[in-house]
């Protein structure tokens, strides 16, 4: 009867920790443009729409890593799996952050409440926020003078349960980045700037560096 008893218990025990999962229902990732436009344009002459600029597109197969290396780091962290959580939209497509103003498009771009609709069987709904900012760290040398542009990643981390109560938080801060060169050339009342500016896998690789360190004790 004990042996039974004790066999039942292990079995629910089991069952439980199988059911333990979690989901990253919000991912931020913001990239200062100033740090990957290659080539910018403005016009002095005109005060309406006289500025536009270009920058390398974040190859598909990279943002791919990027939610699958956070899954994994997360995971171990926490002792469970855990997956990236979107809602659908009417053709059953996952709906995800659109690629404007510096953000990586199609992440998990959920609220709280939205997120645990969508993945209701989570029991840990993660809020990530990754920012890579181009003034707040070391000072760069371009064209052999010192930048404006001081790269500073953020990487801000949220664990709640299904109750909404905060279990984990950490905030990691990483300024030094590889050195960045600029020349400027003048055509009348048109600047244009073309630097050697930060690339996909250099983003990628401050990304993977900054989440190590976010998982560190």
């Amino acid at each position: 009867m004990k042996n039974n008893l004790l066999l039942f218990i292990l079995i629910l025990c089991s069952n439980l920790l199988i059911a333990q999962s979690g989901s990253v229902y919000y991912f931020l990732f913001n990239v200062d443009q100033e740090l990957t436009d290659y080539s910018k344009t403005e016009d002095k002459s005109r005060t309406w729409f006289s500025g536009w600029s270009e920058s390398e597109a974040m190859p598909q197969q990279l943002i791919d890593s990027i939610t699958q290396k956070t899954e994994e780091r997360f995971a171990a962290k926490l002792g469970m799996p855990v997956k990236c959580c979107y809602r659908k939209n009417k053709k059953g497509e996952n709906f995800g952050s659109v690629g404007v103003f510096g953000d990586l498009e199609g992440l998990p771009f959920n609220t709280f409440s939205i997120g645990k609709k969508a993945c209701p069987a989570s029991t840990r709904y993660i809020s990530l926020s990754v920012q890579l900012y181009s003034s707040g760290g070391t000072s760069v040398i371009t064209a052999n003078k010192k930048s404006k542009l001081k790269p500073k990643l953020q990487i801000t981390a949220k664990v709640f349960d299904e109750n909404k109560v905060k279990i984990w938080q950490k905030k990691v801060v990483l300024k030094d980045f590889k050195k960045l060169r600029s020349v400027t050339k003048y055509y009348g009342t048109v600047e244009v700037t073309n630097s050697q500016v930060l690339n996909p896998y250099d983003i990628y690789a401050m990304y993977l560096t900054g989440l190590d360190k976010l998982m560190l004790d």
